[in-house]
């Protein structure tokens, strides 16, 4: 079986925001793809990380796991994690398993 793939793709905001737009789908085999250069984006980044959605088109609960283990890493980083442009599927499951409640979030 292939798995399917999930591109990162980075843009400085400004001086201390970062932009990631995530695309493809986000599932126990690609979210570990993706977390260490989140958490090395989380890091650089002053103020706020910024994850956009919009190209995400499945997420799972390792998925939504990402984003709490980020939320907490950010926090102590002192930096605020916000996904935006959250698509229909990935939304579900970030609204269910109660992600929305810690992390700011703005829906599609």
């Amino acid at each position: 079986m292939t798995t399917p793939p999930i591109s990162l793709t980075t843009a400085p905001l400004d001086h201390s925001r970062t932009g990631v737009a995530l695309a493809g789908e986000l599932d126990v085999y690609t979210a570990p793809q993706i977390e260490a250069e989140l958490t090395r984006l989380a890091r650089r980044t002053e103020r706020e990380l910024l994850l956009d959605l919009a190209g995400v088109t499945f997420c799972d609960s390792s998925g939504a796991a990402l984003f709490l283990r980020m939320h907490r890493r950010c926090v102590a980083d002192g930096v605020r994690l916000r996904l935006c442009r959250v698509q229909r599927l990935p939304a579900r499951v970030i609204r269910t398993l109660g992600v929305d409640r810690a992390v700011a979030c703005s829906f599609a």
